[in-house]
This record gives structure tokens, sequence and C-alpha cells, in this order.
């Protein structure tokens, strides 16, 4: 456990479209935060355009204090939920590393990803990407929709399939 003035990562809910309120708390408190995005190409007037689109509306990452996200959820009115230790009120913070590797991944492959159930991950073994662009990156390979895909997860928040990784980069850890 850790202690309520320590820097980590925290996952949060957000509820009734607060995730832009909480996003603008804490820019203007300095605090930095995520939330996964896809790239969406679409046709408007005949032109094909681009835009990011939250993978996860409601999902929200902050590396801040644990008593900073007791604050937030005072100053919103309960409107998040962080997700907590089991049987717990404590948040449950994310390894530094973890958040590193879900974070590269979903910038990196914006335009390919796919949320995947992170319970039926438990039976697949684990690999370790070691080469391309999530060289270093450790997950799974799931089969997707017919395609094996690596798939990346912070344990009970959130798993997303990646695109197609050649053989060759593929190495299981044992």
């Amino acid at each position: 456990m850790t202690n309520g003035d320590e820097i980590r990562w925290y996952a949060l809910r957000t509820f009734h479209n607060k995730a832009s309120v909480v996003c603008r708390e804490a820019t203007s408190a300095e605090v930095e935060w995520f939330t996964p995005e896809r790239e969406v190409e679409e046709v408007v007037d005949g032109r094909v355009t681009t835009r990011r689109e939250a993978l996860m509306p409601s999902l929200l990452f902050l590396r801040c204090t644990a008593d900073y996200i007791a604050r937030l959820r005072r100053t919103t009115g309960d409107n998040i939920l962080p997700y907590c230790y089991p049987r717990s009120a404590r948040p449950q913070p994310i390894d530094d590393g973890e958040m590193e590797i879900f974070r590269l991944v979903t910038r990196t492959a914006a335009r390919t990803l796919e949320l995947v159930d992170d319970a039926e991950l438990d039976n697949d073994k684990r690999v370790r990407i070691t080469g391309g662009l999530f060289a270093g990156s450790e997950g799974y390979i799931r089969r997707v929709r017919g395609t094996k895909r690596f798939v990346v997860r912070i344990e009970g928040i959130a798993a997303i399939a990646t695109t197609y990784i050649p053989r060759q980069y593929i190495e299981p850890i044992e």
C-alpha cells in the first residue's frame, strides 16, 4: 500500500460526462492526466478527415497523490470513482512500468486499438516484443476477430488489442 502523499498513477471512472471537467481541474493543478484515444477516419464533404476520440470515454488516468483523488471527489460532487483495492475504499495505484507500456501502445497504435475482455487474458501466456514499434513492451498475444494481435492491459481496469505483431518479434516470458 502507498502513502496518501506519494505521486502515482491512478485510474478513475467518470460519470455524467465529467471527464472534461476533471481534465481541466487536473491541468489547473498541474497534475498529469491521460486518456486512451484512437484515430477515426470519416468522410466529410467528400474529403477524408481524421479525428481523435476517447477509446473509453469514462476512463481517465491521473498521476497524483491519493489525497488529491479524495479532494477531487469532493470538488466534483462524487462524479468520479477511483479504482480501488479489492474490498477497500483506498485508491489502487498503477505500476509506473505498466502505465508506461499502456501509454506507449495506445499512442503508437491509435488507428488499430480495440477493447478486449481483461478477464480472459489470465489463461494466456505473457510475451515480450523484441523489435518494431513496441520493442520492450510486455503483454499477451490473443486472437481478435480472426487475427492474432498484441494485447496490453492494466489488470482489472482495461485491456487493449493493437495490431498484428510479426512472429520473429515475439518472445515468450516464462
